[in-house]
């Protein structure tokens, strides 16, 4: 097996790892869950973007000047954001796309499992930290392992991917918490009138 196929093998298990755990945390339903239709369509969005990126310049050349030396999450942050603009501006449009469509779909959702506003700009925001911090992860992979054994396009392409699909996890899964220690505190009975 080459080293793309490596590649492409670990993403496509952590895809359907982080779709079971997104499925998981959600309550029960036929069909897909809120953050699984928000990760589909952000990933559409994203790919979509990323073909008009590689337009003014080729992924590979991408790959190579984010993985030509070692960077702070912030710094690869802002040069994704310079780099891949189109493939930014998809994720978010595609997940946004999810709030009216699951509205629509399932008026009756209880609010805190319904996609809204603030919980998608939660999770396009863990997604947008979680496309970098995979990009370094893949990258200090591919510095363990020997440059020549796993450089290229592949490694940047699939810590993308994984580190977008384990950002929404990581947002779900701490928004799930939020309810959870919310629901756990007893309200405190309102104060009688003349107290």
């Amino acid at each position: 097996m080459t080293s793309d196929l490596r590649w492409i093998a670990f993403t496509a298990i952590a895809v359907l790892l982080g779709m079971a755990a997104l499925g998981w945390m959600r309550p029960r339903r036929v069909g897909i869950t809120s953050p699984q239709a928000m990760l589909l369509l952000g990933a559409a969005g994203m790919v979509a973007g990323l073909a008009l990126d590689v337009q003014a310049m080729p992924f590979a050349a991408i790959a190579s000047i984010c993985s030509g030396s070692p960077r702070s999450l912030w710094s690869m942050m802002l040069l994704h954001a310079q780099l891949l603009p189109w493939m930014h501006a998809g994720m978010w449009a595609g997940g946004f796309m999810a709030v009216p469509l699951l509205r629509k779909l399932r008026p009756n959702c209880r609010r805190q499992y319904c996609a809204r506003v603030v919980q998608n700009l939660a999770c396009s925001a863990w997604m947008t930290v979680g496309m970098s911090v995979g990009v370094l992860a893949a990258a200090a992979i591919v510095a363990g392992i020997g440059v020549r054994a796993g450089a290229g396009a592949a490694p940047m392409f699939s810590g993308m991917v994984t580190g977008m699909v384990w950002g929404m996890v990581a947002s779900v899964a701490l928004y799930r918490l939020f309810f959870l220690v919310k629901d756990a505190v007893p309200h405190e009975a309102a104060p009688h009138a003349g107290r």
